[in-house]
């Protein structure tokens, strides 16, 4: 049994019977990182006496403590972990250790999971290229030269080499979904609210939030169960329909999708087309109707960059890093603040609720919408942000409305990356879009 290229339903399903023991399962983790890890980079701290630590406890248990049971997990460098390095991927935060775990990464180790270790991101998340001046540069463990995107571009990589089973991410705008696109995972950011964020550097800011990040969707579903649900210190939304494994059995009632290659007038790479043309046919042949369209984001485009410093100078004011010695890509974020007004900022949520009035007529027409994650081909790894020529239009506008999407491997391109396919749907219709992704998959196998 080669334990690190089983599902991680798969390895729950041996824990929970002990055929297999989570000292097992991590000693067979922690061969495969050993081997990789000096090439592909994709953590900033490893703990591994922490780690058996824990698996020593799992195994005395005399039940399993719960569905995460032994599961090896990395979590994203910008999360709280107690005892566990957390740096953010800033040199101001170097050396620090917090007391205590954020929520979800709170929730999941009750539930069994073992954290292996933090995974690599730009500083505060704030790059679509995975480097810091703490800890270096991830690469792409299908080809060692391209990038894995960002901003959870550490979490993708260690996914793709098999060095944990499972991981969460962030998202703002495309930051779980282009690395899972490129590393050839699934990464999804949830409705906004079905994740708490705790803490959270700007808690009345919806637009980034936790997700899982998964090999597969069932996996993917089995640690969004463990992450999400209410809290008494979110001051933002929740949903009543949450996902579930019990539910991802079963397939959705076909409906009409919306399928569009080139959305918002973005020039998508011929092979990621090729790859993803396919998905018309399958999806026709599960019963779907199809139309060429896509949702009307595009004048949400004039505001990303808004989005972006707002979001930054809050993490600036929440955590007061030295700039003097910060990352370029957060620098600059931080610096555009004086290009925008309070008039531009009530101008653009004039134009985000006119948008949201416009894509929700736009789900009643259609159950979900698709379109590549991606529209260009993995770039060097070493480009610097001023560099990459990547439109983002297909990732940072859905995060405004905050809506579920989800990137999903299907197919690859003439580099031999893999193609994600990219699947949003209304605000929360988490539940029905994980289904819909599960069939697809289902479907393609």
């Amino acid at each position: 049994m080669d334990i690190i290229k089983l599902s991680a339903t798969e390895l729950t399903a041996q824990l929970q019977i002990r055929e297999l023991s989570a000292i097992d399962v991590l000693a067979a983790y922690q061969a495969q990182v050993e081997k990789v890890e000096s090439d592909v980079n994709a953590f900033v701290t490893l703990d591994w006496q922490a780690a058996y630590d824990r698996t020593h406890e799992l195994d005395q248990m005399a039940q399993p403590v719960g569905p995460l049971h032994g599961i090896p997990i990395a979590i994203k460098d910008i999360f709280e972990t107690k005892g566990l390095r957390t740096t953010w991927g800033s040199r101001s935060y170097e050396k620090h250790t917090p007391g205590y775990d954020a929520l979800h990464v709170a929730r999941l180790r009750a539930a069994g999971a073992v954290i292996i270790g933090k995974s690599n991101t730009p500083e505060f998340a704030f790059s679509g290229q995975t480097t810091n001046l703490v800890s270096g540069t991830t690469r792409n463990p299908h080809d060692l030269s391209k990038t894995v995107a960002g901003s959870s571009g550490g979490a993708a990589a260690a996914l793709a080499a098999n060095m944990v089973a499972l991981a969460d991410g962030s998202d703002l705008g495309g930051s779980l979904r282009s690395p899972a696109a490129w590393c050839g995972v699934v990464g999804f950011r949830p409705s906004s609210g079905l994740v708490p964020y705790n803490p959270n550097p700007v808690p009345y800011d919806g637009l980034s939030i936790p997700g899982p990040m998964a090999r597969n969707i069932k996996d993917l579903v089995m640690m969004l169960e463990v992450m999400q649900g209410n809290s008494s210190k979110q001051p933002l939304g929740f949903w009543k329909n949450e996902p579930s494994m019990e539910g991802l059995s079963a397939s959705p009632r076909s409906g009409r999708l919306a399928f569009d290659l080139n959305p918002f007038g973005v020039p998508t790479d011929p092979s990621i087309c090729v790859a993803l043309q396919p998905v018309a046919d399958l999806c026709k042949d599960l019963g779907w109707q199809l139309d060429q369209a896509a949702p009307d984001l595009n004048p949400l485009t004039h505001y990303v960059p808004m989005v972006r410093t707002l979001s930054a100078l809050g993490v600036k004011a929440a955590k007061n890093p030295n700039m003097d010695i910060a990352a370029e890509n957060f620098v600059t974020a931080c610096h555009q603040g004086p290009e925008f007004s309070l008039s531009d900022y009530a101008e653009f949520q004039v134009a985000r609720g006119q948008v949201w009035q416009e894509v929700a007529a736009f789900f009643e027409q259609y159950d979900f919408a698709l379109w590549p994650t991606t529209s260009g081909l993995a770039f060097d790894a070493d480009a610097k942000d001023h560099e990459i020529r990547e439109d983002w239009r297909t990732v940072t506008l859905t995060p405004i409305l905050e809506l579920p999407s989800l990137s999903m491997p299907f197919g690859t391109s003439t580099d031999g990356l893999p193609v994600g396919l990219h699947i949003t749907g209304p605000k929360g219709s988490d539940a029905r879009l994980l289904q819909f992704a599960r069939q697809i998959e289902q479907a393609a196998q």
